[in-house]
């Protein structure tokens, strides 16, 4: 390749990466003030109920963000489900994960942590729903469409894609240096997912684990935040080992992706 050739590559790349990320900043931050602009968030509250907001936020962003791949790869359905990570289930991967999820269980029982039960909507909401569309946005739409679309480095992908993972995060810490250690925490979460989205090939080996922390989070009342206390980080540093060490032993590191 000529060094015209790689130049025009480079821009290409990063021409493809802004975009990515300009679509994920309007998904991420700009939905939920247009909503309100519209009188939307009273209303879906006293249609949908204590969620209904939030329920509407992610409906919305999920139309978005597959009009955006479907644009971007001038495809159909099918193809934005493949391109976002969702078609490709990836059981072992998801058997993996479950097994570290598994192990941070392990470790609370161990510890003597306290089971406390939440209210089923709750737990779905923030257990489960919250988890999956993370993992689409920030995983199957910014971090996979960088590597696929606009042909970005593993790294670059994921540390971008992360950054912003933790920045939605930081508003959740209450007082500045929990909300940063919390976006920390968060962004070292998101570089881990993506991680496993590019071994596993898919999102939801990722999200057996996102799930699965907040859900032990919840129910065992670890913290307001992903900062908790020792023995949630115990839990989690548990979680993390067992991933990393059963992903890297059943996968092989995959070719970067060509753009389309």
């Amino acid at each position: 390749m000529t060094d015209t050739m790689e130049a025009r590559s480079m821009a290409a790349t990063v021409t493809r990466s802004t975009i990515i990320i300009a679509i994920g900043l309007a998904l991420s931050f700009g939905i939920p003030p247009v909503l309100r602009a519209l009188g939307l968030h009273d209303l879906s509250k006293q249609i949908l109920g204590q969620y209904g907001f939030y329920e509407l936020y992610i409906a919305s962003g999920f139309v978005l963000i597959f009009f955006a791949v479907m644009a971007m790869w001038r495809a159909g359905l099918g193809r934005a489900l493949v391109e976002l990570g969702i078609a490709h289930l990836s059981p072992l991967g998801c058997l993996v994960c479950l097994v570290a999820v598994v192990a941070a269980f392990a470790v609370l029982l161990l510890a003597g942590a306290k089971w406390t039960p939440q209210p089923a909507d709750s737990l779905l909401i923030f257990g489960v729903i919250g988890p999956f569309v993370e993992e689409v946005l920030f995983r199957g739409f910014l971090f996979r469409q960088m590597r696929r679309w606009a042909g970005a480095p593993f790294w670059v992908a994921a540390i971008l894609s992360s950054l912003l993972f933790g920045a939605g995060h930081f508003e959740q810490g209450d007082s500045l240096a929990n909300a940063v250690m919390n976006s920390t925490i968060t962004f070292a979460g998101g570089v881990l997912f993506c991680w496993l989205t590019e071994r596993w090939g898919s999102i939801w080996p990722g999200f057996m684990i996102h799930a699965g922390l907040n859900l032990l989070w919840s129910v065992y009342t670890l913290g307001n935040n992903a900062v908790g206390g020792e023995m949630g980080n115990v839990a989690r540093i548990a979680t993390i080992v067992v991933a990393i060490a059963l992903t890297r032993r059943l996968t092989t590191t995959p070719s970067a992706q060509p753009s389309g």
